[in-house]
C-alpha cells in the first residue's frame, strides 16, 4: 500500500491543506483524507483510520522519507544511541499491527508511482475542476471523488474498476498481490 501526501492546490480562507493518500498496489483500491496539516500527529491519524476502514489487512506501506513518516535517515543520525535509536512513532504504530514499512530510496518517487499516478488524476480530474470555501467542502467532495475513483474503469486493471479488482482479489484470497 502507497502512502503520501499531496498538497492541495489553492489555499481555503488563506490556510493550506494536505490530502494524505493510500492506494493498494494489486486493486488501485484508495483512500484518501484532508487535514489542515502534513505532521506526525496526521500521518498517525490517516493510517489509524486507513487501518479501520480498509476492507483488507494491510501487510505492508511504503512512503518517502519525510519526517512525517520516518526518521530513518535523519534522526538516527541525532540519537543520543545511533545503535539503538527512538523509532519513530508511525514505525510504532506498524509494529503494533504488524505492517511492515518500506521506504522509497531517496529522491526517487517513481518508486511510489502508484500513489504518484493517482496524484496526477486528482490534480487533473478533481483539483482543477472544483474549488472550496471551506476545509468541511473540501473534506466532503474528496470523500465524492474518493469514491468516484474507486469506481472508475482502469486500463491498467483491464478495463476494471478498483472495487471490482478488490472483490476478484478478495475472492481469489492470493498470499502475495504485490509481489
Amino acid at each position: 500500500m502507497g502512502i503520501d501526501v499531496k498538497y492541495v492546490p489553492d489555499f481555503i480562507l488563506n490556510k493550506k491543506y494536505y490530502q494524505f493518500t493510500a492506494i493498494d498496489c494489486a486493486s488501485r483500491w484508495r483512500y484518501l483524507e484532508a487535514y489542515s496539516d502534513c505532521s506526525n500527529f496526521s500521518s498517525i491519524k490517516f493510517l489509524e483510520e486507513l487501518i479501520k476502514i480498509a476492507p483488507f489487512r494491510i501487510r505492508a506501506i511504503k512512503t518517502d522519507n519525510g519526517s512525517n513518516f520516518t526518521n530513518r535517515y535523519t534522526g538516527y543520525l541525532k540519537s543520543s544511541d545511533p545503535m539503538n535509536p527512538r523509532l519513530h512513532d508511525l514505525d510504532l504504530l506498524c509494529q503494533k499491527h504488524n505492517i511492515i514499512h518500506y521506504l522509497i530510496d531517496p529522491g526517487k518517487p517513481a518508486q511510489n508511482g502508484k500513489v504518484e499516478r493517482s496524484h496526477r488524476s486528482d490534480q487533473e480530474m478533481f483539483y482543477d475542476r472544483n474549488k472550496f470555501k471551506t476545509f468541511k467542502e473540501l473534506k466532503a467532495k474528496l470523500k465524492i471523488w474518493n469514491e468516484e475513483y474507486n469506481n472508475l474503469e482502469h486500463c491498467a486493471l483491464n478495463g476494471k474498476t478498483p472495487n471490482e479488482m478488490l472483490q476478484l482479489l478478495l475472492n481469489e484470497k492470493p498470499t502475495n498481490v504485490c509481489g
